[in-house]
């Protein structure tokens, strides 16, 4: 007879076994009997023996199962054997897959002892990567095919094979014998030869290369971890200086603003006293709106002046520093303050704001673009915030 592999376990979404057949029953029975983390059953159904492999990791159990029609005496050589392919199935994780310890983020991977990694591996540290045994048909082909020829039950007349004895009518189809795998060889033999049912229990159920996956994917852990907590010093490191940054422009802007303001006074000052208390060639004019000193022209304003405003203005305006056309105040640089503390410094035409920077003295905050009805049109809003004090020349947080 040509040997037969099966697989059967539970899965995500219950039993299932492949092939499907009449196997399923005794399959089922042998995880509901399993009383180890990993065993072999051996059941005889007349003339065939099914050597079932079973381990159980989490709540889930794997099962393969060899089928042949001979007796099969190195039962410790199939253990190695399925161990085998358990191992490669976990290692491609097409069938079976790995998943983080729950220890990562606690222990780095040289201060897990042994007991407690192959604690977690037989535990929780495999899982189904599949739900179906079918939906991966061709690579438990090859699986099955690495056990025949491993085992050696494809060759004729190996050693381990011997006839089955016929069958021993005086005991019950469902009696069962437990066993140890390291009881003598005879022993076992001769309980396969009895028995309708064997169950053959190994006392290390761990797998080194199992074992080996988990402490690799232990070591990436920690050095993930190690990473992660690296990538978090360096966003802490550059929410700081970014947080520096924006103090030092803002320490910046407030500078260039208070050189600007430094530069309009300067430039008041000098135009004050030249052009108001000390005239020369200045010509004072009353327009009625305000009171005008500078150059005329047919008997208007025209040229660089200085407008003041009387305390009534009813746009509260102060002065006004720039240029004048027949009457009408337009520059491209002009300057007016007002009695609150505000001011303009840009282009005017036709008495108008067109375009520059109005400065709030309320609350420190300017804006920079253009301006229909001297109101603000199209630019920003910058508000100016207090954003450190100096105590002795240090930084007060």
């Amino acid at each position: 007879m040509k040997p037969q592999v099966y697989y059967f376990g539970t899965l995500p979404d219950g039993f299932s076994s492949y092939p499907g057949d009449h196997t399923r029953v005794f399959f089922e029975k042998f995880i509901e009997c399993s009383k180890n983390q990993v065993q072999i059953v051996v059941h005889r159904e007349d003339n065939l023996l099914y050597y079932g492999y079973v381990r159980r990791f989490g709540n889930a159990h794997f099962g393969m199962c060899l089928c042949i029609d001979h007796l099969y005496k190195d039962v410790g050589k199939l253990f190695t054997v399925f161990d085998e392919v358990f191992a490669e199935m976990v290692r491609k994780g097409d069938i079976l897959k790995m998943v983080s310890p729950p220890y990562s983020n606690k222990k780095s991977s040289h201060e897990v002892r042994k007991a407690d990694l192959l604690k977690v591996v037989s535990m929780a540290h495999i899982e189904w990567a599949i739900k179906s045994y079918i939906i991966e048909s061709v690579a438990l082909r090859e699986y099955a095919r690495f056990v025949v020829e491993e085992s050696g039950v494809s060759r004729m007349g190996f050693l381990e094979d011997e006839q089955l004895p016929p069958v021993d009518f005086s005991i019950s189809i469902n009696d069962c014998l437990d066993i140890s795998l390291e009881a003598p060889l005879p022993q076992i033999v001769a309980a396969l030869k009895r028995y309708p049912n064997v169950y053959i229990a190994k006392k290390y159920a761990e797998i080194e290369k199992v074992t080996s996956f988990a402490r690799a994917i232990e070591g990436k852990n920690a050095e993930i971890n190690a990473l992660k907590g690296e990538v978090q010093k360096q966003k802490k490191l550059n929410a700081d200086v970014s947080a520096r940054l924006a103090k030092v422009k803002a320490q910046q802007k407030n500078m260039m603003w208070v050189s600007v303001l430094g530069a309009i006074v300067l430039i008041l000052g000098v135009v004050i006293w030249n052009k108001v208390l000390f005239p020369s060639e200045v010509t004072h004019y009353e327009t009625g709106e305000f009171v005008y000193y500078g150059p005329l022209k047919d008997s208007k304003p025209h040229g660089v002046g200085v407008a003041i405003y009387p305390k009534n203005d009813k746009n509260g305006r102060l002065y006004y520093i720039g240029r004048f056309e027949y009457g009408e105040r337009q520059d491209t640089a002009a300057i007016l303050f007002y009695r609150d503390g505000n001011y303009f410094y840009g282009s005017m035409r036709g008495d108008k704001w067109e375009k520059g920077v109005v400065f709030k003295n309320s609350d420190n905050s300017h804006f920079e673009g253009s301006f229909r009805n001297n109101v603000p049109y199209d630019g920003v809003w910058y508000d100016h915030r207090e954003s450190y004090k100096l105590v002795g020349g240090n930084i007060q947080q």
